[in-house]
């Protein structure tokens, strides 16, 4: 015999889903073309690798599955451009300078050019603390991260939500 479901619960399980759902879009939203586009493929590639896992066997740890999807997109990389596009890709991150002064709000503006010269932020810091002994200042920096290379086949988040289960 089985049991009567309490009133509104499948109601309660519909709207869950749809706000995973939901959840879900926004969050894909929230990527860029490329993040999209890796991600999408390293979820391809290790649903693939599960369901080709031998059964009854153990199952390894995440940082080996990812490892071993991250291989095995590589060797195909004409069915996971994204991925094999990052081979290709160059990275580089740019340290930049400045002399900054608290506001009276307490906010920190910046009060100096930038500069990747740290002697030269130094001396601009002990030039804006002489000339201005009761003002708070520091030296903060800004990390400029660039990626170029080829872009990968760019796949659109979804449109819609995917329809709850019921």
């Amino acid at each position: 015999m089985t049991t009567p479901l309490p009133d509104g619960f499948v109601d309660y399980l519909i709207a869950r889903d749809a706000q995973r759902a939901d959840a879900v879009t926004q969050f894909l939203g929230r990527l860029t073309d490329r993040e999209h586009a890796l991600i999408r493929e390293a979820a391809v590639m290790g649903y693939v690798q599960g369901r080709r896992h031998p059964v009854g066997e153990e199952h390894p740890k995440d940082s080996a599955v990812l490892r071993l999807v991250i291989d095995a997109a590589l060797a195909i990389p004409d069915l996971y451009p994204a991925v094999a596009a990052v081979e290709q890709q160059t990275t580089t991150t740019a340290l930049e300078y400045f002399v900054v002064v608290r506001q009276p709000d307490g906010t920190w503006e910046q009060a100096s050019s930038s500069s990747t010269d740290t002697a030269y932020i130094q001396r601009q810091l002990a030039l804006m603390q002489a000339n201005h002994p009761d003002w708070e200042c520091r030296i903060d920096w800004l990390a400029t991260t660039r990626t170029t290379g080829p872009i990968p086949r760019i796949v659109p988040a979804a449109a819609t939500p995917a329809p709850a289960a019921g």
